[in-house]
Formats: structure tokens, C-alpha cells, sequence
């Protein structure tokens, strides 16, 4: 399996942030690398499932974090054990394991229980009694394996069914049930075995190479073994499957999708020192230690439409950023390791990646390149925000043609899809494109969305104002705005709530008794709203 990139924009994500991943993924995988994945850090909005959906895109892959995971561990320890294998096989697996346990699995690999050295020590002080293989069902195999035996014949089942019996106990009249076993020393009388009804024979001290007599009527099982038959019945104490020594209760282990953090504190707080580690299905993949958790892979992302952590996934700091792909201000992302980075002053991450089809030479397939179209047309209002440039232009005409569609009619129909306000509670209309900034001492929540139905506005004003308030004083903002841009109108119309509404008097001239003003010609979050409340706020 290659390994796996996540390519993501911000939370709560536009239609650049969703087409660019989309974008972009596909563009990494044309280049040659298979394992680049488009994510996305929330819901899709209305405005760009209109584009997924009128080019036949599934949305990218929702994810929550990208902190390390116990499936981004290097696993090094697979020792398991089946719950047939005998008693001495496991003794020898546990005291060559780190930890002295070991994770007991069915013969589909899943997780039973786990097993440790006090829980088989029993096998080794009890006494053996006849009847010990019978009761817990001991297969053939094992004991042919730990004998290292030959064989003769085949056994009636492959499970030991009958009782044990050293040849010195029985007399010349004994009569055992066919399904008992003997043991008998290739130097005694055979007959006595091969006559006492048993149809399974074990021969102790047999030379490789040596020709045992058998009767001609005797049709049973005969096990050959080199070792003595002293050393036979120790060894057959040990070949009982481990499943009766099995501990089933408070049975500890991991998951391959939880985090690392949630595994310390579980580990911290055990008794335990290995842990098994399953998948979704209960199939063990590996068994931990406390100093697994140093040895791990993190989590490989590229970010498109954004460089800040606050507007980022859980985790990112944990995370290793190979690329940012963007078109804003460079912000507080810090990187161990030398990374990509491409911003440029464009009105769409799109743009960018755009130039990067043409820069790499891959052809721009019908669907990507509508989406393309999709993220340029809503981030620059078609084309009347600040921020576009002409750059996003030639791209949208390019774009266009391939898509087969006419931008202008296009941009419109999808603008007024994501945008009846009617149709939407206060709290979607907020969140439906919102970014957090640090503005010195201020924390700032921006929304902004673009409609086509600015009238439906003025219906919501309290509503709206009641939700922006109730953010501020749940998320710790001392300014919240929201920015409602309707390009058929030419402008925006700028909500505000919070304590440091000044900051919006200074910036806007938004006055404190105002609870909206309308601003002709304002498109841009990015240019005509983030830069003059920085500039209040630092003054």
C-alpha cells in the first residue's frame, strides 16, 4: 500500500477549499503518486455540492484530526499464538517476548484473549492425568510437532478422544477403547500395545531409520519418537492447546484508529505491559509496549486555501506539512522540515493549481476542470471581488471550454443555489464560510456568504445578531462579522456583534448604535475586511 497524503483546505470549507483538494489530489496521483487522498475538514455547503453535483463528483473524504494514531506506529512484535497451539510452544513464545504475554487468536486471526506465564504454569506443576489431552481436546498435531515424530497411518479424528496409557500399566487381558493411546518403549514387548484394543500407539526411543514391526491386522495410528519414553510423558503435559489457560476477563487492547494521546493514558492507568493491537474487525496486527510509543510515522498533509493552525485540522501541529498551496497571507504555521510552499496573490487557491496542470503537462480532465471553474467564479464573485486578477481570468475562460459551459450563466445559477437564506438557520448561514484571526489582542470571527437573495436578509438581522453574540461569548471572541455579498446587488452588507465592536467603528465607521451597514463594491474578506481591522487593532 503507498503511502498515504491528505490533502485538506480549512474548516468549514468553501468551494475553493473542497475543488482544490479535489483538484489538487488529482493532480499528485497523475504525477505518480497513488497515495495522495482530497479530504475536507467539515459539511459541504450548498453553493459546492451545486458543482460536485453538476460535474458528477463524490464530495472528498470527511476527517477530524490528524493526530497520530496508533495505526501510524511502526509495528515490530506480530508474536501471537493460536488457541490449539500447545502449552510448551506458548511457554517458549512468552519467554522470548518483551512483556511476557502474548494475544490468543482464533484460527481467523481475531482477538480471544491473552495469555502470560503465571496463567500455563499450572501445566507444568500439576500432575498428568490419563484423561488431561481428552479434556481439552488436544490436537493430534501438536503432538506430533513437539515429539518431532514420525508418523505411520492416520488418526481417527484429528483430536485426541481417548485416555493415555503407559504400556507398563496394562496386563496381557487389558481392553482399551480404540480411540485410547499408548506409550511403549521400542525396547518392550510391542504386543502388549498393538493387542490392548488402543488404535493409537506412541513408540518412544525409535532411530531415525529403524523398521518398527507392526502387526499385519493392526490398522491404527502409530507416532514414532526418538525421545525416551521418560521424556515422551513429560512433553505430552505440554501439548495441550493453550485455549483452557486462555484469560478472557478485562481483556485490554487497542484499536488501529485510536490516537496515541488516548492509548498513554490507558496504558498508564493498566496493570499490563503489552497490549495487542486489532483492526476494525478484531484481526490482531501486532502487540505494543509503553516504548512503542515512541516509534511512529506522522501523519503526511498538504494544505490548499489556508497556512494557518487556528483555521487548520486537530492535530496539524503533530502532523508533517510536505506542501501549502494558497493564496493568502502567510501566517503562524511552523514546520519541522523544508516543505513546498506556493502562495501567490491570485483570488483562488484554484488559480494556482490551475498553472500547476500546465506546469506538469497533464491534461485537465472535464469534471476537475469544472471544478476549477467552480472555486475561481465563487472566490472572486465572479470576478467582481478585489482579489481577482487577471490570472483568475484567463483560467476561468480556459477552464470554461473545457467544461462546456458558459461561466457567466454557470457562476450565477451556482451562486444563488448556495444562498437562499430562507432556507437556512442563522447558525448555517454564520458557519457556512467562517474563519478565526488574531488581531493582536482581539480574536476575530469573520463569516462571509455570498447570496443571491440579499432581500432575505433583513428577515434574519435579529436572529443572525442573537447567534453572532451568543458565538462570541461560547467561542471567546471579542468580535464577530458577517459579510453577506450579493453580486447582482455590488456589495455586501457587514453585521456586527461582540465587545470590541470599536474595532469595527474604526475600521468601517460602523457606529455602535449600527447593527449592519451595506458596502458597495465589498467582495473580499481578504482584502477590504481582514486588513483594516488589523490596522484598527493594532492601533
Amino acid at each position: 500500500m503507498p503511502p498515504i497524503t491528505y490533502v485538506f483546505g480549512h474548516q468549514r470549507p468553501d468551494t475553493d477549499s473542497i475543488c482544490a483538494s479535489l483538484a489538487y489530489a488529482n493532480l499528485k496521483r497523475a504525477a505518480g503518486e497513488p497515495g495522495v487522498i482530497a479530504c475536507r475538514l467539515g459539511e459541504v455547503n450548498k453553493e459546492t455540492q451545486y458543482a460536485l453535483d453538476y460535474f458528477n463528483i463524490d464530495p472528498p473524504r470527511l476527517i477530524k484530526s490528524v493526530k497520530p494514531q496508533v495505526s501510524d506506529l511502526n509495528f515490530n512484535n506480530n508474536s501471537k499464538v493460536y488457541e490449539t497451539d500447545s502449552v510448551l510452544k506458548t511457554m517458549n513464545l512468552i519467554i522470548n517476548n518483551p512483556g511476557r504475554s502474548v494475544p490468543v487468536v482464533d484460527e481467523d486471526d481475531k482477538l480471544i484473549g491473552i495469555i502470560s506465564l503465571p496463567d500455563i504454569i499450572e501445566a507444568y506443576t500439576g500432575s498428568f492425568r490419563k484423561d488431561d489431552l481428552k479434556k481439552a481436546e488436544t490436537p493430534y498435531k501438536n503432538i506430533i510437532d513437539i515429539l518431532d515424530a514420525r508418523t505411520m497411518g492416520h488418526p481417527q479424528s484429528d483430536i485426541v478422544a481417548g485416555d493415555v496409557y503407559a504400556n507398563t500399566e496394562l496386563t496381557e487381558q487389558s481392553r482399551l477403547a480404540p480411540e485410547d493411546i499408548v506409550v511403549v518403549s521400542v525396547n518392550s514387548t510391542l504386543d502388549k500395545a498393538f493387542n490392548s484394543g488402543a488404535r493409537n500407539i506412541i513408540i518412544s526411543g525409535v532411530p531415525i531409520g529403524y523398521q518398527v514391526d507392526v502387526p499385519d491386522d493392526f490398522n491404527g495410528f502409530i507416532i514414532l519418537s526418538e525421545a525416551s519414553t521418560f521424556e515422551v510423558i513429560r512433553l505430552l503435559v505440554q501439548v495441550v492447546p493453550v485455549s483452557a489457560y486462555v484469560c478472557h476477563d478485562n481483556l485490554e487492547y487497542f484499536l488501529t484508529y485510536e490516537t496515541l494521546d488516548d492509548v498513554k493514558k490507558n496504558m498508564l492507568d493498566s496493570s499490563h505491559d503489552r497490549f495487542p493491537v486489532v483492526d476494525d474487525e478484531g484481526t490482531v496486527l501486532s502487540s505494543i509496549t509503553k516504548s512503542s510509543l515512541l516509534d511512529y510515522n506522522r501523519k503526511k498533509v498538504i494544505l490548499v486555501d489556508h497556512n494557518e493552525r487556528t483555521q487548520s485540522i486537530s492535530g496539524i501541529e503533530e502532523a508533517e506539512i510536505t506542501e501549502v498551496i494558497d493564496h493568502h497571507r502567510i501566517a503562524e504555521i511552523t514546520t519541522a522540515a523544508p516543505l513546498y510552499l506556493r502562495i501567490e496573490p491570485v483570488g483562488c487557491t484554484c488559480t494556482i493549481i490551475t498553472k500547476m496542470y500546465h506546469e506538469k503537462e497533464i491534461p485537465i480532465p472535464r469534471p476537475i476542470a469544472g471544478l476549477l471553474m467552480s472555486a475561481i467564479l465563487s472566490d472572486t464573485l465572479i470576478f467582481n471581488s478585489p482579489t481577482c486578477t487577471q490570472a483568475d481570468k484567463d483560467a476561468v475562460e480556459e477552464l470554461a471550454e473545457i467544461a462546456g459551459v458558459d461561466p457567466y450563466i454557470y457562476g450565477r445559477d451556482m451562486i444563488i443555489a448556495g444562498s437562499n437564506l430562507a432556507d437556512m438557520t442563522p447558525k448555517e448561514i454564520i458557519r457556512t464560510d467562517r474563519k478565526i484571526f488574531t488581531m493582536g489582542n482581539y480574536r476575530v470571527v469573520i463569516s462571509q456568504i455570498n447570496t443571491g437573495d440579499y432581500k432575505g436578509l433583513f428577515s434574519l438581522l435579529d436572529p443572525l445578531l442573537s447567534q453572532m453574540e451568543a458565538d462570541c461569548i461560547n467561542g471567546g471572541f471579542d468580535l464577530a462579522i458577517l459579510i453577506v455579498s450579493d453580486v447582482l446587488i455590488g456589495g455586501s452588507e457587514l453585521l456586527v456583534a461582540g465587545k470590541a465592536r470599536n474595532l469595527a467603528k474604526d475600521a468601517f465607521g460602523i457606529e455602535p448604535g449600527d447593527i449592519s451597514r451595506f458596502f458597495p463594491g465589498m467582495f473580499s474578506r481578504k482584502k477590504q475586511v481582514v486588513p483594516p481591522l488589523m490596522q484598527a487593532a493594532s492601533s
